[in-house]
């Protein structure tokens, strides 16, 4: 196997990234001159130098101040009686430029897919259970599910919202999801602002 074949399938594990797709960017590659193929490589090779994981929520988040948790979440005017569950960061940024939610999120790290065994596997189950725990004593009134309106999505909400339901019992806590304002099949990061605005003016 090549560099052009080794670096197609890497790519192709990028989400949504095809083969195809995976080997235009190979060839790009190819057409850049050498100091920018450096630079990249310095980029990638400096990502997990210059970033972090906020201990708070678990986005990633660039800190040179060496802080435990992200700007976000060290914010005294963000509402922190609701906290917004996302699978993935890019889910977050989405939903943070839309300028409409002012609490404070949870990043899974991921979705729970249709008749997975363990789905404790694939997001921060744990550590979910263990937050929301913490804040529920202090002053959490809300937790919001926004997942994708897509059967993983869906399936991933379903799968929070039982796993909190005893939290949420015992705390009076309110579990909302994202309004229909979300078409069927659609993922938060492709979602328009408008229509994010509205899918959390109505959740339910």
């Amino acid at each position: 196997m090549n560099s052009i074949q080794k670096l197609t399938e890497y790519f192709s594990e990028f989400p949504g990234i095809g083969p195809r797709q995976a080997r235009r960017f190979v060839y790009y590659l190819l057409t850049r001159n050498q100091d920018s193929l450096h630079e990249l490589t310095h980029l990638i090779q400096d990502l997990k130098k210059d970033i972090k994981v906020c201990q708070s929520c678990f986005r990633f988040f660039q800190d040179a101040k060496q802080h435990p948790v992200c700007s976000i979440c060290e914010s005294t005017s963000r509402d922190h009686t609701v906290r917004m569950i996302v699978s993935r960061d890019t889910d977050l940024e989405s939903i943070e430029k839309t300028k409409s939610f002012n609490g404070l999120y949870f990043v899974l790290g991921g979705t729970v897919p249709i008749l997975e065994k363990n789905p404790e596997s694939r997001v921060r189950s744990k550590e979910l259970l263990k937050m929301i725990e913490h804040e529920a004593e202090k002053e959490l009134k809300e937790v919001i599910l926004a997942m994708n309106a897509t059967p993983e999505g869906e399936n991933t909400g379903e799968y929070v919202e039982h796993l909190l339901k005893p939290l949420a019992e015992k705390h009076t806590l309110k579990i909302s999801h994202l309004g229909k304002g979300i078409s069927t099949g659609t993922e938060l990061e492709y979602s328009d602002a408008d229509t994010l605005k509205n899918a959390l003016k109505n959740r339910y």
